[in-house]
């Protein structure tokens, strides 16, 4: 509707809701309800929070990709991307995955 050509999945380093779902353990606020969510990232990357944070903006992009209503048919017409990346907090630097 407004033209857009990609849509950017940003994960990012030392991410506290990737953390709090490798320990699984009750949490404070609402971070625990994302754990269903989080959990498929940390059965593919393991423990590593950074690599289960860049697998979770992955299957994140894949999902929107493949799922949404509305971004589906853009994507399978090419006229949309759906792409993942991960920000690194200490760099401040972006990296496509």
């Amino acid at each position: 509707m407004l033209g857009v050509k990609v849509i950017l999945v940003l994960g990012h380093t030392s991410c506290g809701a990737v953390k709090a779902t490798i320990q699984n353990k009750e949490v404070p606020g609402q971070i625990s309800s994302l754990y269903p969510h989080i959990r498929p990232a940390v059965d593919k990357a393991g423990s590593d929070v950074d690599a289960a944070a860049k697998a979770n903006a992955e299957i994140q992009a894949k999902l929107l990709s493949e799922s949404s209503p509305v971004i589906a048919p853009l994507v399978k017409e090419n006229k949309l991307k759906v792409v993942a990346g991960i920000y690194e907090i200490v760099s401040g630097r972006v990296i496509l995955a």
